[in-house]
């Protein structure tokens, strides 16, 4: 199993389990919307990963959703500054659904070509000389 696919699967478990938690325990009453919309990242990047066979885009795509996930539980759960840390539970899945997961994906569909387009100069030898002088 390649890298790609390690930490893309990796961080969709992450996010599973780090916004099943907030919204079954952390939080006083369950919702489904919210909890899927703090999911939406996440199923995006499933998409990348299961249908499109993309793993580096789906990779780039969870990276800065996951930091900003785990940054926003932080200020949020463990050490809250102000009465109004909570309203990062509503607008950083809007932030990352809206802009972190398609320039991730774009980034990570971007090295996913190049790494392949690198292998493939590696393996080609048709321009190998055929005879010596």
């Amino acid at each position: 199993m390649s890298t790609a696919r390690l930490i893309a699967l990796g961080l969709m478990l992450f996010g599973l389990v780090l916004h099943t938690f907030t919204w079954a325990v952390k939080s006083t009453h369950f919702s489904v919307g919210f909890w899927l919309l703090s999911l939406s990242p996440y199923m995006a990047a499933a998409c990348l990963y299961f249908w499109a066979r993309k793993p580096h885009a789906a990779a780039g795509a969870l990276v800065l959703p996951s930091l900003f996930d785990a940054g926003n539980y932080y200020s949020v759960f463990v050490d809250p500054q102000s009465s109004t840390a909570a309203l990062g539970m509503l607008f950083v899945p809007l932030l990352n659904i809206a802009i972190l997961v398609p320039l991730g994906a774009a980034v990570g569909w971007w090295v996913g070509r190049r790494i392949a387009m690198t292998n493939d100069m590696l393996s080609n030898t048709s321009l190998e000389r055929t005879r010596d002088r």
